[in-house]
């Protein structure tokens, strides 16, 4: 499943908890490949990827279009949050799985 963020949202900033949370609660139990696609997006704050993290902790999840702004600070997150688990490979590439 791709989930295009600027046609959902027809923004290139997302900042807010609620929006991750609307991603997340559209998504069926039974998808369990995700590719989270940034085109367009500038901006993504750390609380909007925090809680799409956490939300998508059970899937394989793989950001497409992502900046490297959106990048580092979901690196960041990754390395930080005790309530995602989701590891990083040696190349520095990040795994969401």
């Amino acid at each position: 499943m791709r989930i295009k963020l600027h046609n959902l949202f027809c923004t290139d900033t997302l900042r807010h908890r609620e929006t991750a949370r609307k991603i997340v609660e559209t998504i069926p139990k039974e998808i369990h490949q995700i590719t989270v696609d940034f085109d367009e997006i500038d901006f993504a704050s750390r609380s909007f990827l925090h809680e799409l993290l956490v939300g998508l902790d059970a899937k394989e999840v793989s950001f497409a279009n992502a900046n490297q702004e959106i990048l580092m600070m979901t690196k960041v997150i990754l390395r930080n949050s005790k309530s995602v688990s989701q590891p990083e490979r040696e190349d520095g590439k990040l795994i969401i799985a």
